[in-house]
């Protein structure tokens, strides 16, 4: 019995240091500041939540190293409307990498730092994507410090040079009048790539993939039929700029109704009747009913 008196007042003594908690003092301030008085449960399910996303942008989880940063990146699966804010996008913590011993070491054996210029900012792209974050070409120029143009010729220098399609907003949420990601998905699908591959070399869906090689031959038919540029954007509702890049590479490639045939598979095309779209919608579209215009750089 004495052992059980003892424990109650160790108990009573010690057990409220338990409630010194950080949760505990956000309640507080919900309860007396903010009218959560008789919404105790809703206050902690609200508390919790903020406190694993705290957890997500802790530094030391995992450790930034010397030249590293912690950044905010937009997550490749957000699907925010071009007119939105950008803080009603997903944003998620990355670990980027400004400047690390190999630009040291290429520095100190006389390479000037604007020829890392290019490197270093196709890791920033990287790293963010492969962390499940996209940058902005914005987002490198700040990072980096130079202008927006200058990064936008940095990334178009590299992927004429390269061939490869680097992952930054204007290719993965397929913002704005950017080609390459369009053009790769047409040539792949002629060099008898699946639609899963392409999607994978490009950093897109399967369904956004199929999106433009419908778009393309959407383009490739009014222009066999005589249409002009404008009459088969207002057709497409497509962008003359991008209608003009789908002309260039149709008398680029010598594209006839057989290559078309390839791109098709065992898909028919849908009809251009009445301005209507009948495609695929790629993920801007998927909120704005209608094809994004807005140049992104």
């Amino acid at each position: 019995m004495n052992s059980f008196y003892e424990r109650q007042h160790i108990k009573f003594r010690y057990g409220p240091l338990a409630q010194k908690t950080l949760h505990n003092v956000l309640k507080r301030e919900l309860v007396e500041q903010f009218g959560f008085e008789n919404m105790g449960l809703i206050a902690d399910g609200l508390i919790g939540r903020f406190l694993e996303i705290l957890k997500d942008f802790d530094p030391q989880r995992p450790l930034l190293l010397p030249g590293q940063v912690l950044w905010l990146a937009v997550s490749r699966r957000d699907r925010t409307r071009l007119d939105q804010p950008l803080w009603r996008s997903k944003l998620v913590p990355v670990r980027l990498t400004l400047l690390d011993a190999e630009d040291l070491v290429e520095a100190s054996d006389g390479t000037s730092w604007e020829d890392l210029r290019e490197r270093r900012a196709v890791r920033l792209l990287k790293q963010a994507y492969e962390q499940g974050g996209v940058l902005g070409q914005h987002d490198v120029a700040v990072l980096l410090g130079l202008g927006q143009s200058t990064v936008s010729r940095l990334i178009r220098q590299y992927q004429q040079r390269t061939g490869e399609v680097l992952p930054f907003r204007g290719t993965v949420h397929d913002l704005g009048r950017t080609l390459t990601h369009k053009r790769q998905a047409v040539e792949g699908r002629l060099q008898g790539l699946l639609t899963q591959e392409i999607a994978r070399r490009i950093h897109h869906t399967p369904e956004a993939v199929d999106a433009y090689l419908i778009d393309f031959e959407r383009v490739y038919q009014l222009h066999r039929d005589g249409k002009t540029l404008a009459q088969i954007a207002f057709l497409t509702r497509i962008a003359q700029s991008v209608v003009r890049q789908y002309i260039a590479l149709i008398d680029e490639y010598q594209i006839t109704e057989t290559r078309v045939q390839q791109l098709r598979g065992q898909h028919s095309p849908p009809p251009c009747t009445n301005g209507k779209r009948s495609r695929p919608k790629t993920r801007n579209e998927e909120h704005n009913g209608r094809p994004s215009r807005r140049k992104v750089q």
